[in-house]
């Protein structure tokens, strides 16, 4: 009988060991918060999110674990009359199902304003992602050095 029961068990672990198993949720890569000198008023946050749901879905929010800024939005850069401005996006970023949405300088960022702790190189900083449809999702952003000449937030 135990032999019958381990040669079953082998055969599943087989056959499950051979299924692809595919993400099915959001997946968060590539978190960073650029550097800040110290008595800057502002920071911003940079990220790749990945939907490998077949669900849309949408980033509404952004909170931090502690408290670092007097608010935390998501922002976009957008043309305008031959000029690039930074606006607030109040109605979320969508997220398409099989989607990637790149956060990056020029483009959508998270913007801290009212900085209240220093953004400095090394340090982890816990934000917690929330989303139409998925759970929410608390990453560790860690603090780096990003270095250009113009980069917009």
């Amino acid at each position: 009988m135990l032999r019958i029961m381990l040669v079953v068990s082998a055969l599943l672990l087989a056959v499950l060991g051979c299924a692809p198993v595919a993400p099915s949720t959001i997946q968060v890569t590539d978190s960073k918060i650029r550097a800040a000198f110290t008595q800057a008023t502002t920071g911003a946050a940079y990220m790749t999110i990945t939907n490998h749901t077949d669900i849309d879905d949408r980033l509404m929010s952004v909170s931090a674990l502690t408290y670092i800024a007097r608010d935390i939005q998501i922002h976009t850069m957008l043309m305008e009359d031959d000029m690039m401005i930074m606006q607030q996006v109040t109605d979320g970023v969508a997220l398409p199902a099989g989607g990637e949405v790149v956060f990056g300088p020029g483009g959508f960022h998270i913007m801290f304003i009212g900085l209240q702790t220093a953004l400095d190189e090394g340090k982890h900083i816990a934000l917690t992602l929330n989303f139409a449809n998925a759970p929410a999702q608390t990453v560790n952003f860690p603090v780096v050095a990003m270095h250009t000449n113009s980069m917009p937030h």
